[in-house]
């Protein structure tokens, strides 16, 4: 495990269990808006899966679907654009693409928002099955 701190068989080898219980704490707290979303996507009922409270590059996400790298992120009436966009930038760098809806969206959408995600999902497991089918590049 991590030097200082005891893992459970349960936590990720790369996140020490000060991560993995502010983690369970943020899952304890959700907003009402984030309990309004978290039915449709747990479980894969998009076609793939969710996690809640998910480090992603040292920031917790809303939600993220690791195999498909994507992030969804809530954004509330006092969120930060600035911080936003560098968090964005940052999980960018590791790969994940970020999704952010405000709670007046899902509030007011949120069939339209799910239709969003579904098509979002989709399109990536598309992407990723295309790719596992394409021929490896020949040399020249």
């Amino acid at each position: 495990g991590v030097r200082g701190h005891t893992m459970d068989d349960d936590d990720p080898p790369w996140r020490t269990r000060d991560q993995t219980l502010i983690a369970r704490q943020l899952r304890r707290e959700v907003s009402k808006t984030e309990r309004k979303l978290w039915p449709y996507l747990r479980g894969s009922q998009l076609g793939a899966p969710f996690r809640r409270q998910h480090l992603v590059a040292g920031k917790y996400s809303d939600y993220c679907c690791v195999p498909l790298k994507l992030v969804i992120e809530i954004d509330g009436p006092t969120h930060d654009r600035g911080r936003d966009s560098e968090r964005d930038a940052l999980m960018a760098m590791h790969g994940y693409d970020v999704l952010r809806f405000s709670v007046q969206e899902i509030d007011q959408s949120l069939e339209g928002v799910i239709s969003t995600l579904h098509d979002a999902v989709q399109l990536r497991l598309q992407a990723a099955k295309h790719a596992a089918r394409a021929p490896p590049l020949s040399p020249p």
